[in-house]
């Protein structure tokens, strides 16, 4: 027996049941104050990015008292916490009040006629691209009337967000996320995601910072790993950027292989002073990662403590690419408490300058 097909009308009064009964469910789930993106065909998050469990976006007044340009930040960076240490951080090359930097300190001679090797630029850690791209300001600048100049023309993301964006012009002037750096080695790791790259490709002479612009990843060296890590951590906690899980894992691994030094401290107590904020992942290293940052190493017993016949200083000098010798780098171990020295924790500094 043949079926008799079903009308227009009887086929549309199930979807509008449907629909009506779906915006009664909305309505009432609304009410309860219940999210319903799901609802409206928001795509789920892909499975390779897996966010760990959403952060809250900080009021304005919650925020650290960050300086209100990044041209004001620079300027603070340089003169009010690495006055005394000229040291850019990836590659630990030195230099001098004009910011005119030795690459023969760290290795890096090859660079020599690069222009951007030439001058210092204040990298952030967690790159402003990064944690810029999910905000609308840095998508859709000419949504906001304070970003469009003319019609059909509109300023950059980035400094729209400067404009309109609180959190984001705090976040990318804020201190804690910036370093000093040769501006070449700046350039090429772009704004590269931080992790680990198989084999040991040397790209900057002495210098171990490994760029795969392939696998948009960079390794840094193992004397600063916990470092990074440590302001990594600080970014996602102060203004609520997500961290993958296996961010997290790697950060944590770092930071337990490299604890605080003595600079990493007392750089973090002088932005402290300026932003009225400290990075409570250096300040409570000890109750946040189960184990207490190493105190400096005593001389080792063969050898007596360092005389400073040089006029040595502490604070101007933190990896053995920059030591003289052996009697120098005893010196800032001992001395100075730049434990990176030690990486072994013998006692001795720099290996291949103090051999026993």
């Amino acid at each position: 027996m043949a079926r008799r097909p079903r009308s227009r009308t009887s086929a549309r009064l199930p979807k509008t049941l449907t629909g009506l009964l779906a915006a009664i469910a909305l309505a009432a789930l609304a009410a309860l104050g219940v999210k319903t993106d799901g609802f409206h065909g928001k795509p789920s998050t892909p499975p390779t990015e897996r966010p760990t469990a959403a952060r809250t976006t900080p009021a304005p007044g919650d925020l650290p008292h960050t300086p209100n340009t990044f041209t004001a930040a620079k300027k603070a960076l340089y003169d009010r916490v690495y006055f005394d240490h000229r040291i850019t951080l990836y590659c630990g090359c030195a230099y001098d009040a004009d910011r005119r930097i030795d690459l023969a300190s760290c290795g890096l001679q090859s660079l020599a006629g690069k222009p951007r090797a030439q001058r210092i630029e204040a990298e952030h850690i967690f790159p402003a691209a990064q944690f810029g791209n999910f905000r609308p300001c840095w998508r859709d600048p000419g949504a906001f009337p304070e970003c469009v100049k003319s019609p059909g023309k509109t300023v950059s993301g980035r400094e729209c967000c400067q404009k309109v964006d609180p959190v984001f012009e705090a976040a990318h002037n804020d201190l804690q996320n910036l370093v000093p750096a040769v501006g070449e080695v700046n350039g090429q790791r772009s704004d590269f995601g931080w992790g680990m790259i198989p084999g040991e490709k040397r790209e900057f002479g002495r210098c171990d910072f490994e760029v795969d612009s392939s696998l948009r990843r960079v390794e840094p060296p193992e004397a600063i790993r916990g470092d990074i890590a440590r302001i990594m951590f600080y970014m996602a906690n102060t203004y609520g950027f997500n961290l993958s899980n296996q961010d997290r894992q790697l950060y944590t691994a770092w930071s337990r292989q490299d604890p605080p030094d003595a600079w990493e401290v007392e750089r973090n107590r002088r932005i402290e002073a300026i932003q009225g904020k400290s990075n409570r992942f250096v300040a409570d290293y000890a109750a946040i990662f189960g184990k207490a940052a190493p105190v400096a190493a005593e001389p080792a017993p063969v050898a007596p403590a360092p005389a400073n016949p040089a006029g040595w200083n502490c604070g101007t000098k933190s990896s053995c690419g920059q030591m003289t010798s052996c009697e120098e780098a005893r010196f800032y171990l001992t001395q100075c408490g730049v434990s990176r020295l030690d990486g072994d924790g013998d006692g001795m500094p720099c290996a291949s300058l103090c051999k026993r």
